[in-house]
């Protein structure tokens, strides 16, 4: 692009960059960043106000800033996944979710903070220290996703690629108080990203307005990058009210944003329908872990191998910073580990995700639904370093891995698409409304997010 010349005397791209690492400098304590690439941000600005374009051949666009999770390859610089083995990886090449970002004007500010391996659900990394969230250093900023939400709702970034496996992307989000979409799956590209189940992992985006959300993911997937359009706004929406598990057991301040989010859009006209869903819980227990137990070992160690990244998988496992993962890995990890699927469990997940996905479908054909909601996480994010393992709920003592990812996983399972908003409220840390639709309708749950986010959003 044509150089543009600021009040500074420098160009566009060169002040956008400089006012994102002022602004990561003065969050510095969330520790969002594993790798903040100050140097090669200036670079990429440079470039751009020069004329020439980004190495990657970018340019034309206008210039904005990007995080990238660091399980997502940026070229030259190092891509960890969060775990010690991998801290000399350095990909040559950048993933194509990351190169389609960059030729429309994205300027990489660095890699991000995240659960080790993506096996968590809280950013809490026993390597690179924890993820601070950003409406309360003192809260954990969700997971894995922690560092890319973290920097995006603090400001430093407008946009940032996290992975999705269980709601990776979506739970952090909303713990944060941003915009999430974990796209269906197969729709991005998941190549250049490090794996936990090829078949549940895809890469998804974070922003701090749902606008931005759409028109990146139409940059990402080559469509066009325009407001979204309601297919038919004049149409009341129908949306899924879960009658089990996705509704229930709410922490209180998640209870009643949770209820006044269905007043709102009750008053705005929208039509509830309930829903039976305990069979969409029933069916993700048995297939979620299985996919994620049984296809690691072998998708880790093709990974490894196809970039040359160093270590083995042996040598990956048995560096792991995190004594609960390293357990966790070495019993379930390898075919002849004890608590791997084996082929048989394997082929068992497989066909309960299938009858998973038949019970979504059915359940969005037979209501005529245009959406389901429901609360994004049950609980707000809590204190950092004293609930990585369990935290109160209701009176009792509940596991905070599986309360963080129960109104996630099922959907993220079944490869569809869902988007995350924040929700109002006052005196409390960030609640998020979690809106999930049928697959391959992602632009279509887009358009119905940005209804409902209007309604949500008006004073």
């Amino acid at each position: 692009m044509a150089d543009e010349q600021s009040a500074t005397g420098r160009g566009r791209a060169h002040d956008l960059v400089s006012a994102a690492l002022d602004r990561a400098a003065a969050v510095e304590h969330l520790n969002a960043f594993i790798t903040l690439d100050a140097e090669g941000a200036l670079a990429q600005a440079a470039r751009r106000d020069a004329g020439g374009g980004d190495s990657d051949g970018g340019g034309s666009a206008a210039p904005w800033c990007l995080v990238v999770k660091d399980n997502t390859h940026v070229a030259g610089l190092p891509n960890t996944a969060g775990t010690p083995a991998l801290t000399g990886f350095v990909p040559a090449a950048d993933a194509p979710v990351v190169a389609a970002l960059r030729s429309a004007g994205a300027i990489v500010l660095g890699k991000t903070n995240m659960h080790e391996l993506s096996l968590g659900a809280t950013s809490c990394n026993h390597t690179f220290g924890a993820v601070g969230n950003a409406t309360d250093p003192a809260l954990f900023a969700g997971g894995s996703s922690g560092g890319t939400a973290a920097a995006v709702a603090a400001g430093v970034a407008e946009a940032g690629l996290g992975t999705d496996t269980g709601g990776s992307v979506t739970i952090p989000a909303a713990l944060n108080g941003v915009y999430g979409l974990r796209p269906s799956a197969g729709r991005y590209s998941s190549a250049g990203v490090t794996p936990l189940s090829t078949t549940r992992d895809t890469p998804g985006l974070m922003a701090r307005t749902l606008g931005r959300l759409a028109a990146l993911d139409a940059l990402v997937t080559g469509g066009a990058a325009g407001p979204i359009e309601p297919t038919d706004p004049g149409r009341a929406l129908r949306l899924g009210l879960p009658r089990q598990v996705f509704t229930e057991d709410l922490e209180d301040a998640v209870r009643t944003a949770w209820e006044q989010a269905v007043d709102r859009l009750t008053a705005a006209g929208a039509q509830w329908v309930a829903v039976d869903t305990a069979q969409l819980a029933d069916y993700d227990a048995r297939a979620g872990f299985p996919l994620v137990f049984g296809e690691f070992g072998a998708a880790m160690a093709r990974y490894l191998d196809e970039h040359r990244a160093g270590p083995t998988l042996a040598e990956v496992i048995a560096a792991v910073g995190d004594p609960d993962i390293a357990a966790l890995l070495g019993a379930t990890a390898l075919p002849t580990s004890p608590g791997h699927p084996g082929e048989a469990g394997l082929r068992t997940a497989h066909a309960n995700r299938r009858t998973l996905q038949e019970a979504y479908a059915e359940l969005f054909s037979a209501n005529g639904l245009d959406a389901l909601l429901s609360p994004t996480v049950p609980v707000c994010a809590r204190p950092l370093h004293r609930h990585e393992d369990s935290l109160p709920l209701n009176g009792r003592t509940a596991p905070t891995f599986h309360t963080l990812i129960r109104n996630t996983s099922p959907a993220s399972t079944a490869g569809l698409p869902s988007v995350t908003l924040p929700l109002p409220v006052e005196g409390s840390a960030p609640v998020g409304v979690q809106l999930v639709g049928p697959l391959l309708a992602d632009r279509e749950l887009l358009a119905v997010a940005a209804r409902v986010d209007a309604v949500l959003r008006c004073p």
